[in-house]
């Protein structure tokens, strides 16, 4: 829960274990001690002997003519073995157990000026302005590139493009060569998707697509592509994609994301853009002699760089020049072999020329970019409002592209009673951090404005160098309903301070004045009350949910109260105190005269995609997918309660398949539907009478509720996630309303009004219904979105609460 505090005092000083942040804008922050020791730190080259995949002749990458995955690592292994401009490493593992390569190309460097430039690199971020004007720096920092290549996997050619790059640099005799790589360092991810390139698949072998995830990051792919944009601090980063014919390229269209500092990007990011345009001319070819620029040639909203879930997006938010580019030949299909190779040949041309343009953007403007990213990091120090900028400012800049947001003095997330949940506050925490941000701990108990937090909450001063990616995370968002008709993709709304489970305090005007410690880990230990008591858990995070099915696992007696927590007697203690230390979870003393319903292990049958498999997962249920066709063998006797996250009708269904779920209804099994696809399951099976209306597809955000009590919502926080809202009027006699729309349903996103689907016809209207039917099958359908890639972990609670009711 986010609530919005008026403080009084406008400069107070947040002071600091062993270092002070000014409050005021005029001054220069010290730097601050960091976690990791610049000591550490080794020369250039790094190389390692990458191991060798076996020979793969199925991978799809081999009949569009470009390298495939097991040649990879050969090839670099040469390359480090004929160049020490060349380091190699495994990063990481895909999804799919692939090895994730980063390759850095630069000239040899000295333990001791491999450290100098780590230095100067924080140093730029730390103290921009100081920093910004050293001359040594300015003639001797490496400049950063980023190249990200092959996030989907089935738009190969970012990773020949990279290899030709790197091959060609390795040993260039060409003195322009030689200065360059002596002035920058280039960080390629080479295939940030093997298991999308083998399987010629746009997904990783999880089903996600990574470029929807960075923060969310729940991939390992992605979690390394957030590691690099952080730690990196490209000044261009180059995200490769395929395949759109003119070939596309960033800047991007409006909505632009409210946390940039826009004008400091589209001063670069269109000339930079122009000179890839001319390059790729230059290369000759009929299909390269134009490019599409978004933010040039279409309308708003056809691609925009709103919400951070991509990579140029969140690189933006970085201190990043970010491109996404898409190349124009889509070399799929029904083609000849000849064809194809000639298609690919083209992209990876295309992916070179945006490489060496950018590079050449980097040395032509090479004090004005540096100067600028250190900018960007000093108006966050500084606490400044985002600028102005005038109609012109480029060429196409206009009042459409103004989107700005106000920036708070400060963040608390309370420890303590006024935490929703602990476990989920030290996650959010975890997310900022692992963002760029930074975050501190009250060493003692506090109040500001009138209200009290306890030692331990954490402080985010937003006077900080990357405040536009915390503050986007964590305010909530922008209606932009009424300035957009269009969206490339949504979420249009996301603010995981509001969606992700943890109470998160705005302080406008104030910081508060106590001691704190920077941290670089979220907190959450777990508690047992004390003394001789039964515990209570009132499940509200998905840790509380994996408890509660460990300890069902165990053999503990856990009993469902009718709020929907649960109780587990002090017969069991040992059980209980190793949930609370393995899941971080606090218990609390039960009641004095509880009952509740005993529960017993659940399973759970479920109809839809790896969202629902893998939220299931993360909250501990044991899980089984069912499908129209599978039925009769998946739908079995153990099945407790069935999730409709997808089409089921019975209408279709084979009698053998239709006899299973007959089966299953008849003996009382429960029913969790979701979006659509619920509430249609449950009026053609005659369960639940209730008329549901879906909200237009582009409809996504942050929504205000209103949470009734009862098993499934009892606790939860006033805001949800929607990505199609659904709601339900023409309730039947025993469908009881848990949450409901606000009265003004949007805080944040985009939803559209006047129809019949339009946010005010929504407004009061059920979005969480339970009811038991005559045969005894409890059902709970939900209208909001739990399982929406992975996003909303605040929710997730809730449909765990469902579960577990409906079982």
């Amino acid at each position: 829960m986010l609530r919005r505090l008026a403080a009084s005092t406008a400069a107070a000083v947040l002071v600091v274990t062993g270092w002070n942040v000014p409050a005021h804008a005029d001054a220069l922050p010290a730097v601050p001690p960091r976690a990791d020791a610049i000591d550490d730190i080794a020369g250039y080259p790094r190389q390692n002997t990458l191991p060798v995949w076996p020979d793969n002749p199925d991978d799809a990458s081999i009949p569009i003519g470009v390298i495939p995955y097991d040649e990879i690592a050969p090839a670099l292994n040469a390359l480090q073995r004929t160049s020490d401009r060349v380091s190699a490493r495994v990063a990481g593992k895909s999804a799919g157990g692939y090895d994730l390569y980063v390759v850095t190309v630069t000239a040899p460097e000295s333990r001791a000026e491999a450290q100098r430039q780590e230095r100067w690199k924080r140093w730029i971020e730390d103290d921009p302005v100081r920093a910004r004007s050293d001359k040594r720096l300015l003639r001797d920092y490496k400049t950063p590139l980023f190249v990200n290549a092959n996030i989907h996997g089935n738009e190969w050619e970012g990773t020949d493009a990279a290899l030709r790059v790197i091959t060609e640099y390795a040993t260039s005799t060409d003195p322009a060569i030689t200065t360059l790589l002596r002035r920058n360092r280039l960080v390629f991810n080479i295939t940030s998707n093997p298991d999308g390139r083998v399987a010629g698949t746009r997904a990783n072998s999880a089903g996600y697509d990574l470029n929807r995830d960075l923060t969310i990051v729940s991939q390992p792919e992605t979690n390394l592509i957030r590691e690099l944009a952080v730690d990196v601090k490209p000044i261009i980063t180059l995200d490769l994609h395929g395949y759109v014919s003119p070939t596309l390229l960033h800047p991007s269209t409006p909505p632009h994301n409210v946390n940039n500092e826009y004008d400091l990007f589209i001063k670069h990011a269109l000339p930079n853009a122009l000179g890839i345009e001319q390059g790729l001319k230059d290369l000759g070819y009929a299909e390269t002699q134009s490019a599409r620029i978004p933010f040039r040639d279409d309308e708003p909203g056809v691609w925009d760089d709103f919400p951070p879930i991509y990579v140029p997006s969140f690189s933006l938010l970085q201190s990043s020049i970010p491109y996404t580019i898409e190349a124009p030949l889509n070399p799929r299909g029904n083609l000849t072999p000849e064809e194809r190779l000639r298609r690919s040949g083209i992209n990876t041309d295309v992916h070179e020329v945006a490489i060496e343009k950018s590079l050449e953007y980097i040395q032509a403007n090479r004090n004005q970019v540096i100067f600028d990213q250190a900018e960007v990091y000093r108006r966050g120090w500084a606490g400044e409002p985002l600028r102005d900028i005038p109609d012109g400012y480029v060429p196409g800049w206009g009042p459409e592209d103004d989107y700005r947001t106000e920036f708070p003095r400060s963040y608390v997330i309370p420890a303590g009673d006024r935490q929703h949940s602990e476990v989920a506050a030290a996650r959010l925490v975890d997310l900022l951090l692992g963002s760029g941000g930074r975050v501190w701990r009250a060493q003692r108990s506090f109040r500001v404005g009138g209200t009290a937090y306890p030692e331990g909450s954490y402080v985010i001063d937003l006077h900080q160098p990357k405040r536009g990616i915390v503050n986007s995370l964590l305010e909530p968002g922008a209606d932009i309903t009424d300035r957009v008709s269009d969206l490339y993709a949504g979420p249009a709304g996301w603010s995981q301070g509001l969606t992700w489970g943890a109470t998160v305090d705005t302080l406008w005007n104030a910081i508060p004045r106590v001691q704190v410690k920077r941290i670089y880990d979220g907190v959450a230990r777990g508690s047992l009350p004390d003394g001789r008591t039964d515990y209570r858990l009132d499940i509200q995070d998905a840790a509380d949910l994996r408890a509660v099915n460990a300890l069902l696992d165990g053999g503990a007696r856990v009993h469902r109260l009718a709020d929907g927590s649960v109780v587990i007697p002090r017969a069991d203690k040992r059980l209980v105190a190793d949930a609370a230390r393995r899941y971080r979870i606090d218990f609390e003393r039960a009641p004095k005269r509880w009952s509740g319903t005993l529960l017993d292990e659940i399973v759970v049958g479920y109809v839809g995609g790896v969202e629902a498999r893998d939220t299931l997962a993360d909250t501990g249920f044991t899980a089984r997918q069912v499908t129209a066709a599978t039925l009769a063998t998946t739908l079995t006797a153990d099945v407790d309660v069935l999730l409709v996250a997808a089409t089921l009708n019975p209408a279709t269904l084979t009698a053998e398949n239709r006899a299973a779920l007959d089966a299953f209804l008849a003996r009382g099994g429960g029913v969790v539907g979701l979006d659509t696809a619920g509430p249609a399951f449950s009026n053609a099976a005659g369960l639940l009478s209730v008329t549901a209306t879906a909200g237009p597809g582009l409809a996504s955000g942050v929504v205000n509720v209103v949470n009734s009590g009862g098993p499934v919502t009892s606790g939860a926080i006033p805001h949800s996630f929607i990505a199609q809202p659904v709601w339900y009027t023409g309730l039947g006699a025993g469908v009881t309303v848990e949450q409901s729309y606000a009265a003004d349903p949007l805080l944040a996103g985009w939803w559209s009004t006047g129809s019949p689907q339009g946010q005010e016809s929504a407004a009061g209207q059920a979005a969480i219904v339970r009811g038991t039917t005559a045969a005894g099958n409890d059902v709970v359908l939900i209208g909001t979105d739990p399982i929406w890639r992975l996003h909303a972990k605040g929710l997730q609670s809730q449909l765990g609460r469902a579960l577990i009711w409906a079982s």
